[in-house]
């Protein structure tokens, strides 16, 4: 090919090029929508409540032992039925409520434990409306 050729499709290729911008500003000009003004999203004060914590043990027989974790007393212990941790779990919910508290329940289940159990206390927090959290701090070292 000569070079008079290669010249012709060269200009022939800008001239595409330039007509396919313009053609693009022009559609691009005619179709500007104008968005409506959103007003900033105010932020709400988050209202902080004092929590009071319960331990609910798991042992490795499947029984429960409730505790407080702040003065180590034990509540409970040695029961097997959900239906009798869900009982005492609402009344100390509705103890924390009248004096302006919150419970929080901390799951503690022994490794030894079947998995059901500590479903079961996680299914009685969720019927309560009871935050819980799964404690899972488990030292796997020798003789465990």
């Amino acid at each position: 090919m000569t070079s008079r050729g290669f010249l012709i499709r060269f200009i022939d290729i800008g001239l595409i090029v330039l007509f396919g911008f313009v053609m693009i500003s022009g559609i691009e000009s005619l179709s500007q929508v104008e968005l409506s003004q959103v007003a900033p999203v105010e932020q709400v004060p988050v209202e902080e409540v004092e929590r009071t914590f319960v331990t609910v043990a798991i042992a490795s027989d499947g029984t429960f032992t409730v505790a407080d974790p702040a003065s180590g007393g034990v509540m409970a212990a040695g029961f097997e039925r959900a239906d009798l941790l869900g009982e005492l779990l609402r009344r100390l919910k509705d103890e924390q409520h009248d004096a302006g508290r919150e419970l929080v329940v901390l799951i503690s289940p022994h490794p030894g434990s079947i998995v059901q159990r500590t479903v079961d206390v996680m299914d009685v927090c969720d019927r309560l409306a009871v935050d819980k959290s799964l404690q899972t701090d488990f030292d796997l070292g020798e003789g465990a």
